[in-house]
């Protein structure tokens, strides 16, 4: 951490974990509870399980992304440097520990909403539901959650299609934690290449 804490990183991860506080109090309402398949702290078995199945699907997920990016496509490259911009002006003063910081609140709070709330309060209605069934569930969760990152419409499109993995993954294993933790590793693995990429650059 830098000598003071940055003001940008205290209400990021306000905003990430505010959504999974939103997401169990709506769940209350509803009668879903979002945390229902969440690993529990004990189970370091099932934790270990969780966090093989998240790295590997978020590794994956963070190698195809930066491949896709560097397709000659358009509206690729006009993404990319408007991500670059965006990732300069919000993350630039952070330094790693706080990236990984607000990585690892984004996986809790989004997972939290999309998968474990609004996917979640879909698969309820079935006590073990096929693919087909769970589809309309996993569609849902998946464009919220593309539309909740409105950069522009192809961000919206990319959002969408990493939200469909999630939902799938959520939907295969009935694991939450996983599906944090690769949403939370692939943030990091993301956001601290950028940062490496960075500081490489100004030392040339």
């Amino acid at each position: 951490m830098h000598g003071k804490v940055n003001p940008s990183l205290i209400y990021s991860v306000l905003l990430e974990l505010g959504l999974g506080v939103a997401a169990v109090a709506l769940g209350w309402f509803l009668g879903v509870n979002p945390r229902e398949h969440l690993v529990p702290w004990w189970d370091w078995k099932g934790i270990l399980k969780s966090f093989a199945l998240g790295a590997s699907v978020g590794l994956g997920l963070a190698i195809c992304m930066q491949v896709f990016s560097l397709l000659p496509i358009r509206s690729l490259q006009k993404l990319d440097r408007m991500v670059q911009s965006q990732l300069k002006t919000l993350l630039g003063p952070m330094g790693i520990p706080e990236l990984l910081l607000l990585s690892l609140s984004a996986g809790i709070g989004e997972e939290l909403l999309f998968r474990g709330l609004i996917q979640g309060w879909w698969l309820s209605f079935y006590e073990n539901p096929t693919m087909l069934e769970a589809l309309p569930g996993i569609l849902v969760s998946a464009v919220c959650f593309g539309f909740a990152h409105p950069l522009s419409k192809t961000y919206i499109a990319i959002a969408t299609l990493a939200g469909l993995l999630f939902g799938v993954l959520y939907w295969s294993t009935g694991d939450l934690l996983a599906c944090v933790l690769a949403h939370a590793i692939y943030d990091a693995i993301i956001c601290v290449y950028w940062k490496w990429s960075e500081s490489r650059s100004q030392i040339r």
